[in-house]
């Protein structure tokens, strides 16, 4: 006969939750001289904004940071975007992230910018300029589908579950994230001051990948 594991009194169970597989981000308070220095480059070279991005304007430079008056804060944006994906990644080989493309981001009170992910990128980044109390930037959740597309309401959803997270965006902060993850600004409020303005930036890498020598994974740029 098998012995019983039943007892008489009441036993509570308590399930633990573990967030395995989270999408990293990024947040560094950045020297407020650099958004000062940007501000004023704009000004001096009377930048060019596209109103062709879909409800915002743009730069027509994509490659703002390749101005030597803004080769000191590419350097720092540098640095920032490798200590995020280092301490992530952790490479068992040399290699470093390096900025490709970068262009600025105005979006007035009524204008907002449509759901999109970075292209031909490993890690992104932006840098907030100019911003104003009510201004977010909002990340869709990767694993908001875990259970399938099944919809059980939102009155109690939680970060593992819902699918999209508003976050509040300051002046003279860094985000960093994955270039895959699918990001939009929802439409500016009217109650804004000012123009919300941003720089936003591409990376890839250079050195070595992969799993060793003599491992046909391992790629060299």
């Amino acid at each position: 006969m098998l012995p019983s594991v039943i007892k008489n009194e009441a036993v509570k169970q308590t399930v633990h939750i573990e967030p395995f597989f989270p999408t990293p981000l990024g947040f560094l308070q950045m020297d407020k001289a650099l958004s000062k220095k940007i501000l004023e480059f704009m000004k001096s070279k009377e930048i060019q904004i596209e109103r062709n991005n879909r409800f915002n304007g743009i730069s027509s430079s994509q490659y703002i940071l390749e101005n030597d008056e803004l080769s000191d804060i590419k350097k720092v944006l540098t640095d920032s975007v490798n200590e995020y994906f280092k301490e992530i990644v952790k490479p068992d080989q040399d290699m470093k992230l390096y900025i490709t493309n970068s262009w600025i981001n105005v979006t007035k009170n009524g204008e907002s910018h449509h759901p999109h992910k970075h292209p031909n990128s490993i890690v992104s980044a932006i840098l907030y300029i100019d911003t104003c109390e009510g201004d977010t930037i909002s990340f869709k959740n990767p694993n908001a589908e875990i259970f399938g597309n099944l919809n059980f309401g939102y009155t109690y959803t939680t970060k593992l579950t819902i699918p999209e997270w508003n976050v509040p965006v300051t002046t003279n902060t860094l985000i960093v994230f994955p270039s895959t993850l699918t990001h939009r600004v929802q439409l500016r409020p009217n109650i804004c001051t000012g123009t919300r303005i941003s720089l936003s930036f591409n990376t890839w890498f250079k050195g070595t990948i992969g799993c060793g020598k003599a491992n046909a994974n391992e790629l060299r740029l």
